[in-house]
């Protein structure tokens, strides 16, 4: 596969981590949920007023990338699409890169998926601007850091009221006794969570009570998993909770509307 061309070492992301970037799972040749993954990207830059890549240019791109990485039907990767600044003028097109690579799934993500022991993190670390998914990653990279060294695959921002928020690089949503909820706000509008919720759009506080009668993390690479302990207490994985996960990840494979043959 061909090189990326260098960045600068003074380019705005790698000084000021200027930059946006989606992830969406590969299997085979099919990127799952990959309209909405684009929609998120291209909707943020316009928020910002900020030059963006030609769809044209993506497509061609990303299919260029999955021809060469030439993956078995069913085995999967995750897509990385990038749009970083290399140039100083971040009103100018030119200073702007376009950037897609495949890369494997990475084992934390993978036993994840099994169902998640999950560590709230402290306050005072959270992601900046946390409804953009920006490559300014400081807060999730340390996040779960602190979630791996006390055994936990997954770390949860939270509030100083002790409400949680959203994973470092996950969806959360308490189970609510069959009609899920999310933050009221403070977290990345996820595109799983969206796919997995349909037209329900309820919020809640999430308490580390209302989590502990169960709760399931959100992510391309993660799909949807029951969390299973919440700072080392157990969480109730209610049947109805289980079979939803299962029936939606399956979904995620197989459903046409859910993926796009790139």
């Amino acid at each position: 596969m061909r090189r990326p061309a260098d960045v600068p070492f003074d380019a705005p992301v790698v000084e000021r981590g200027m930059g946006f970037f989606e992830t969406v799972l590969l299997v085979g040749r099919r990127a799952v949920l990959w309209e909405p993954h684009l929609a998120r990207l291209l909707r943020t830059l316009r928020r910002f007023s900020l030059p963006e890549p030609e769809r044209a240019r993506i497509d061609a791109a990303a299919s260029e990338v999955v021809d060469e990485a030439a993956l078995p039907p069913g085995e999967e990767r995750g897509l990385r699409l990038g749009w970083i600044a290399v140039g100083a003028d971040l009103d100018a097109p030119a200073s702007w890169r376009l950037d897609i690579s495949v890369r494997p799934v990475p084992e934390n993500t993978l036993a994840r998926r099994k169902g998640a022991h999950a560590v709230t993190l402290p306050t005072d670390l959270r992601r900046d601007t946390p409804e953009v998914k920006s490559t300014s990653y400081f807060a999730a990279l340390l996040g779960l850091r602190i979630a791996r060294n006390k055994g936990g695959e997954e770390g949860i921002f939270t509030n100083p009221d002790g409400t949680c928020l959203e994973g470092t690089s996950t969806s959360l949503l308490a189970w609510n006794g069959g009609t899920p909820a999310h933050a009221p706000n403070g977290a990345l509008p996820s595109v799983t969570a969206a796919a997995f919720l349909g037209e329900r759009d309820l919020r809640l506080p999430l308490t580390p009570g209302l989590l502990r009668e169960g709760a399931l993390l959100l992510g391309s690479l993660t799909l949807a998993a029951p969390i299973v302990t919440l700072d080392s207490a157990p969480c109730a994985v209610p049947p109805a909770m289980a079979e939803r996960i299962r029936e939606f990840n399956q979904r995620l494979f197989s459903d046409p509307a859910l993926g796009t043959m790139l």
